[in-house]
């Protein structure tokens, strides 16, 4: 579906030329992997340490474990209690955090230049003698399992919770949220986070990611002065084969006096890794990545049927989901659902118009630069690099890979990653409104579920 063009709108320029900074590597004796990406004109530092510890490196027993033990390192250190460790933050002039994804776990800062040995010195701290204090660990769990609480009284998080876990099988870890369910929440104790933390928070797995006015000799000596002796390596993470939970169906999961829909429509994605990457993330640009997207056209432009509508791939490791999104009113809960199904199956008829991918494909490019506009965005971009040994000339060529997806590459793409037959269409609402026009739609075989 062609995008309409604005005659009075100004017709944008080329984008200005951007090279994103050289950056060096060195890897320590004990495994650590040193980058650092000079910028010169910067004010500040950032300092971000990898692990192969996040949520993919967990036993499916003890889901959140990996969670939870990145939270808790940023309360205090064998010689620091959390009003101590404080403290030594603020006096730094730094805010150190730690959080953990699929992929991977992380610990960072940013600071004055002058701040960042000593800031490095208290992360690897942090992370080699952590004080893991059990009432600190009370409390961070009751908060996780809040959370979760809270999530399931959000009709959006709801939805999303719910998706992955009819998308994917039984077997698939991604079923689930990275930060785990209530039941292996529940189940975690210190102990669980204690051995963790100690086996696969190692040197072995690990980079260390520097970016600001900085030189490598400078990072590099603070990385073995303070990391060198680090030892270990750490089991990584699992590696699985993710799967569907099922052909094409229609699930309702019922949230009684809803009055709005929250709509999703899906299946599985692509890797990482995947050749298909560019012309993937440029489709789900044109399908609902941008706001002149296809699904936001016509769902709230011409239609009004949502404030928003998005869509667009979760690369991981292993093959993340493919989603789209809306929230609608109930009374149109069956048309939007229809129309969204429709649009995303028609993406796999015909090419898009030359006008409508350049518009998308111009906009990504357009943006790229103002992702590295901080030194946090630079060690950011460095993070895929690690974590998935992408090319050391990955972000030299971004542009290039984007400006090098046409139309028949979409068209080809949609083919392959778009399949209709394997559609999972999920609403979340009030079953009793719902339920009997959905089912007349003959969308697909339907069940209806309740919230645990």
């Amino acid at each position: 579906m062609p995008t309409t063009v604005n005659p009075l709108r100004p017709v944008a320029g080329a984008p200005r030329p951007y090279h994103f900074p050289d950056f060096h590597r060195t890897r320590l004796p004990n495994g650590l992997t040193v980058w650092t990406v000079p910028v010169p004109s910067a004010a500040v530092v950032n300092v971000h340490l990898l692990v192969d510890a996040g949520a993919a490196a967990e036993d499916e027993a003890r889901g959140g474990v990996a969670a939870l033990t990145a939270q808790l390192l940023v309360t205090g250190t064998r010689r620091l209690d959390a009003g101590a460790f404080a403290e030594a933050t603020e006096r730094l002039g730094i805010e150190v955090s730690s959080e953990s994804s699929w992929d991977s776990a992380r610990a960072a800062f940013q600071s004055l230049p002058e701040h960042a040995d000593d800031g490095i010195a208290l992360l690897a701290e942090m992370i080699r003698e952590p004080r893991l204090d059990e009432s600190e660990f009370d409390r961070l769990k009751a908060e996780r399992l809040a959370d979760i609480l809270q999530a399931r009284a959000d009709p959006g998080r709801l939805a999303d919770e719910m998706f992955l876990r009819h998308v994917f099988d039984a077997q698939t870890p991604y079923r689930r949220l990275s930060a785990g369910t209530p039941e292996t929440v529940e189940a975690l104790t210190l102990d669980h986070v204690r051995s963790f933390q100690a086996s696969h928070w190692g040197p072995g797995t690990a980079h260390l990611i520097v970016g600001g006015p900085v030189e490598h000799d400078t990072v590099l000596q603070a990385a073995e002065r303070h990391l060198g002796d680090w030892a270990g390596t750490g089991p990584g993470h699992r590696t699985f084969a993710p799967a569907a939970g099922g052909s094409r169906r229609l699930v309702i999961v019922d949230r009684p006096g809803s009055v709005q829909s929250e709509l999703r429509v899906g299946h599985l994605g692509i890797e990482r890794q995947s050749p298909r990457y560019f012309p993937a993330l440029v489709l789900g640009a044109i399908l609902g990545g941008v706001f002149g997207s296809r699904l936001n056209l016509r769902l709230r432009e011409e239609l009004g049927y949502t404030y928003g509508a998005r869509a667009g791939f979760d690369p991981r490791r292993a093959p993340g989901p493919f989603s789209a999104a809306a929230a609608v009113q109930t009374e149109v809960t069956v048309d939007a659902l229809r129309e969204m199904v429709e649009l995303l199956t028609r993406a796999r008829d015909a090419a898009p118009e030359q006008s409508e991918l350049s518009e998308v494909r111009d906009y990504l490019v357009g943006v790229f630069p103002l992702r590295f506009e901080t030194t946090g965005g630079v060690a950011m971009a460095m993070e895929p690099v690690a974590v998935y040994g992408l090319a050391d000339d990955y972000w030299h060529t971004y542009r290039q890979h984007l400006e090098a997806v046409g139309p028949e590459d979409i068209l080809s793409a949609a083919r392959d990653l778009l399949m209709p037959d394997q559609f999972l269409m999920l609403a979340v609402g009030d079953a009793s409104k719902i339920r009997e026009p959905l089912e007349a739609a003959g969308l697909g075989p339907m069940e209806v579920t309740a919230v645990d």
